[in-house]
């Protein structure tokens, strides 16, 4: 299989997997972007490294982890992980996440009254259970049959371990040629960190490729584009169901945003908030804040945000309190949570 520093300049490898990035990701990525993602995931493939026999094994677990890199969020998890490890994270009962495992191999592989050619037992045997595709009427059934022969227990176990293979049939890597396109368009990953654009394809202000990017590169946030995290604060808020307006970006008198409570926008309607966006290494100041709390009283919001890639000052918080300011902190705990909530799940058949 050769030195690990192969598998990082290996063209047919990069043209691979940028083709799998375009079809499954929807993102135009450079050929240095996948050779740093290729660099960063070798630690995973090390070991194996001079084992023809676990080529193929190996060569998929790295291009699930490329994609993972890429936002391709459960990729990994599709690939490497037994079945029943994955059934056992969400039910947190190992007994249970065998028996609802077996109990699928039994449905699924095998007619019921015929004899399994392997006595399965309790074993975890069923761990290794070949990620499958069910359809929606059919997991009823399972589930339903299920309750009547062990209870409501058993039940839910078999629902959990549904959605876990359907998870996996969404996210496994499969061969290129079985796969179809999921967007209309590719987009130019480095399009997140040069352009000013608020538009997106997938997304009213911020395109869901890179909200799932930016999931998994959690540490790249505060390289954006500014008018980029203006955006990505934007879509934020709208997917909450505000009605939100986003500045001009440039001469905006320091308010990015205004947000409105559904419904309620109009022409003489003051903002429910305003937002100011600071997608900086230095931390907050508490004359910022104090900014922002004028701008609050003149706009008469009910509040002001600030959200940022930097944590406050001491001073500033301390402000906020003394003088009872309408200002809260949005940080960076806070926007990873945001992220986390917005990336594609891709976790069951019963999510859109």
């Amino acid at each position: 299989m050769g030195a690990p520093w192969d598998w990082v300049n290996d063209r047919s490898h990069i043209e691979l997997l940028s083709e799998i990035i375009g079809i499954k990701l929807g993102l135009a990525a450079t050929s240095d972007q996948i050779k740093q993602a290729t660099k960063e995931n070798l630690h995973r493939i090390e070991p194996h490294l001079g084992t023809s026999a676990e080529y193929k094994a190996v060569n998929s677990t790295l291009r699930a982890a490329v994609l993972e890199k890429f936002g391709y969020h459960g990729a990994l998890r599709a690939t490497g992980q037994p079945i029943v490890t994955g059934i056992n994270e969400r039910l947190n009962n190992l007994d249970l996440a065998i028996q609802a495992a077996e109990f699928m191999i039994g449905r699924i592989y095998y007619p019921v009254g015929q004899p399994h050619p392997v006595d399965l037992g309790p074993s975890p045997l069923a761990a290794y259970i070949t990620p499958i595709h069910v359809e929606p009427d059919r997991t009823r059934e399972l589930v339903e049959e299920a309750r009547k022969l062990a209870g409501q227990a058993l039940a839910d176990a078999v629902a959990v371990a549904l959605d876990e293979i359907a998870f996996r049939y969404a996210r496994g890597v499969i061969p290129l040629g079985a796969s179809e396109r999921a967007w209309e368009n590719s987009l130019e990953l480095a399009e997140l960190f040069k352009s000013e654009s608020a538009t997106a394809t997938y997304g009213r202000f911020f395109d869901q490729r890179f909200i799932d990017y930016l999931a998994a590169n959690f540490d790249q946030l505060g390289q954006i584009n500014w008018r980029k995290f203006e955006a990505l604060t934007a879509e934020h808020f709208h997917r909450q169901g505000f009605e939100v307006e986003l500045g001009a970006g440039r001469n905006d008198n320091g308010v990015d945003l205004r947000i409105w409570e559904s419904g309620a926008q109009g022409e003489d309607a003051a903002p429910t908030i305003i937002v100011q966006c600071k997608r900086e290494k230095k931390k907050i100041e508490k004359v910022v804040v104090k900014a922002l709390a004028a701008d609050v009283a003149w706009e008469g919001a009910r509040q002001g945000l600030l959200v940022a890639t930097a944590e406050w000052l001491p001073g500033a918080r301390e402000v906020v309190k003394t003088r009872r300011y309408p200002v809260r902190e949005v940080n960076p705990a806070a926007l990873k949570e945001w992220l986390m909530t917005m990336r594609s799940s891709g976790s069951g058949i019963w999510l859109p």
